[in-house]
């Protein structure tokens, strides 16, 4: 515990906040955020660690709710008689265990009890091998020691634009990739993971199945999956020879006619396809040689899918999904558990509220993919709106940052306890600053964490 003594406990005390007023010659050390250990006065084997949250600058004589002649005449003031002073509050986190772990917090500090800087931490229980250090905490240094096992509960990492979120996700991988696990990451734009990894497949060399092609080639094209869609699919699915955009034509008109499809509806497809699809798309298909299951294959890991060959979202989606897709597919066949983290970049454009091609498969590897050893990592700006509820609410860890919209701070406190932490407080955090809830967190509350560079 640090020699620091930063206040006392005043009366008001519950298990869940603890009031404190800081000693003047102390308050430098008062920020937000403060990891601090209280020792209660009548029994000091009692010790609670937490966190400083809502400090405030008071004065008895000068009150907000209170007016007085002073606010008037600021002429009348002598401030020799002003007593201001910091009030905050300590939100308990863990009581220390005699025998040096931490448990549940089950005693309420007596008033007048001592309030400590702590430095280092509290000693929680990990398991080495399933221990992973991205940071630190940002005041007392502490290495929060983060359980792995949790990652196949699933990881949120949200924050606006340069606050470090593929920072924080490579050194999280980091932590991951020691232990052998097969990891396959989504570059949206190539530019956040690709340059740092050794393993790196160009979108355009993987092929598309033929069933997830028939939806790229649907939304491309604009005809409603449920009207055509089961011809393009039979079509795709018995395309033999060079991909071109004439040939596939005259393909689907074929199969048109033998499924006795109308004319019109026939004359409707032919015509969106040679309207509104490239025929560079077409010949591209041709370039495609390397399998999904290639991809799962390909060591080392973490393999990097560069997703900025492909140009439509569409293409991207569809490769995201067939990967994705493959994984189950490997699940089904072994009949035991396949352990992959996909790491989604830009999430916002793979698992949004509205469908998108590889939406269903996100979703369930979110929902089911835990008994099989199946996890996603998703990063993105913002989480309400953006990301499918079905989806973020599977999310068992969160790491959140300067977020772009108060209603995303709201979205996570409706499944994680955020111990009061205030959209206050992530303006003011830098880049590289992530508060870390949920599961892999060793206390499950928030803690504010400076990423270590990778």
């Amino acid at each position: 515990m640090s020699s620091v003594e930063l206040g006392l406990v005043v009366s008001g005390a519950t298990i869940s906040s603890i009031p404190v007023q800081i000693y003047r010659q102390a308050e430098r050390y008062a920020q937000e955020e403060q990891m601090v250990a209280v020792r209660d006065a009548a029994d000091p084997d009692v010790v609670v660690v937490g966190f400083l949250r809502r400090i405030a600058k008071l004065e008895p004589i000068v009150r907000d709710r209170v007016r007085t002649p002073y606010v008037d005449r600021p002429d009348m003031l002598d401030y020799g008689v002003l007593l201001p002073y910091t009030s905050a509050v300590v939100k308990p986190y863990v009581e220390l265990d005699p025998s040096g772990g931490v448990r549940e917090v089950e005693h309420i500090p007596t008033p007048g009890s001592k309030v400590f800087l702590l430095r280092g931490g509290p000693s929680v229980r990990v398991p080495p091998e399933r221990a992973a250090v991205v940071g630190v905490h940002k005041y007392s240094g502490w290495e929060v020691p983060l359980d792995l096992a949790y990652i196949s509960h699933h990881v949120g990492v949200f924050g606006a634009t340069g606050m470090g979120k593929s920072r924080l996700v490579r050194a999280l991988l980091g932590e991951v990739a020691k232990r052998g696990a097969r990891i396959v990451v989504f570059d949206h734009t190539g530019v956040d993971y690709a340059p740092y990894y050794d393993n790196v497949v160009r979108s355009s060399e993987i092929r598309i199945p033929p069933n997830v092609l028939a939806s790229v080639v649907a939304k491309l094209a604009k005809l409603p999956w449920q009207s055509y869609g089961e011809y393009i699919e039979i079509a795709t699915m018995t395309f033999e020879g060079q991909w071109s955009k004439d040939a596939f034509l005259a393909h689907v008109r074929r199969t048109m006619k033998r499924l006795n499809a109308r004319d019109t509806t026939a004359e409707r497809v032919e015509l969106f396809i040679k309207q509104l699809v490239d025929p560079d798309f077409f010949a591209a298909l041709n370039k495609r040689a390397v399998s999904p299951a290639d991809v799962l294959g390909s060591r080392p890991y973490p393999v990097v899918v560069d997703l900025s060959y492909d140009t439509d979202l569409a293409v991207k989606q569809a490769i995201v999904a067939s990967i994705i897709d493959e994984a189950w597919a490997e699940v089904r066949r072994a009949r035991e558990p396949r352990p992959t983290v996909f790491v989604i970049d830009e999430a916002q454009n793979y698992a949004p509220s509205d469908w998108a091609m590889s939406k269903d498969s996100i979703e369930t590897t979110a929902r089911e993919g835990r008994k099989w050893g199946l996890s996603v990592v998703l990063a993105s700006q913002r989480i309400a709106g953006d990301i499918d509820p079905s989806i973020r609410a599977n999310l068992g860890t969160v790491f959140f940052s300067r977020l772009t919209a108060p209603t995303d701070l709201r979205e996570i406190s409706a499944y994680l306890d955020l111990a009061d932490v205030s959209e206050g407080v992530l303006t003011q955090l830098q880049p590289r600053e992530f508060f870390v809830a949920g599961l892999m967190n060793p206390l499950r509350k928030p803690i504010l964490l400076k990423i270590r560079e990778v």
